[in-house]
């Protein structure tokens, strides 16, 4: 069993670091930009997505008081908040919004969606993904009758599937909103953000570089799942 947890995290943390470079990918080269990412948890990997902008002014919101002492320290401005209640930003007030693992922990996802819209500049652009209902991994578990690896149904222990790899307490940090590209890409369009480009990144039950291969090939399938929209000029 030791063997296939930590063949299954292998798969998971190479998957997640296509995933972000991605990400990294999508972010358009810039002197400057004003950007805020949502439920950022770990600041450097922050800093590094928007490495490709030379002079970036980073505004970041979470929750837990762990991640926003590091961040503050990394130079980013943070906010403790709870999302679930909107953004304490002006409207049209940045030219990007990360939003990377955070929507699938979320109970109003239109709201946040509607936020976004509302903080984000005219021609300003969003960067969103999370976890992939779809993937190979959730589809083997709900054909074998299980809860797919990537949702959660209780706030005391991770129940449901015997192969789940991050142990049995979760506490509050539970996947309430479990997506497939297709919705993923439907919720963004009726909240009038224009898709411009979308992935898939991880492909189990492979990592390294036959995962990144299949990525391209079928991303339908894929670990996680995103896109880059932008909110178009009126």
């Amino acid at each position: 069993m030791d063997f296939l947890s930590n063949y299954q995290k292998k798969i998971w943390q190479s998957s997640a670091s296509l995933n972000n470079n991605i990400l990294i990918s999508y972010v358009k080269p810039a002197k400057t930009a004003r950007i805020l990412d949502i439920g950022f948890f770990r600041g450097i990997l922050v800093v590094e997505r928007f490495k490709n902008i030379k002079n970036p002014h980073i505004h970041a919101v979470d929750i837990d008081d762990e991640a926003i002492s590091s961040a503050k320290k990394l130079g980013i401005k943070t906010k403790k908040i709870n999302i679930e209640k909107g953004f304490p930003y002006k409207s049209n007030f940045f030219d990007i919004v990360s939003a990377n693992q955070i929507i699938e922990h979320l109970v109003d996802v239109d709201l946040f969606m509607e936020e976004i819209y509302r903080v984000l500049k005219p021609n300003g652009y969003l960067l969103l993904s999370t976890e992939n209902l779809s993937s190979w991994h959730n589809l083997f578990a709900l054909l074998m009758g299980w809860q797919a690896f990537s949702q959660h149904i209780s706030h005391l222990k991770n129940i449901g599937n015997p192969l789940r790899i991050w142990g049995n307490s979760i506490g509050e940090d539970i996947h309430r909103q479990i997506f497939t590209p297709r919705g993923l890409m439907e919720l963004t369009k009726i909240h009038r953000l224009k898709i411009e480009k979308s992935f898939g990144a991880g492909y189990y039950p492979f990592w390294g570089s036959l995962s990144k291969i299949f990525s391209k090939i079928d991303p339908t399938h894929c670990a996680f799942i995103g896109l880059k929209a932008r909110k178009i000029a009126k």
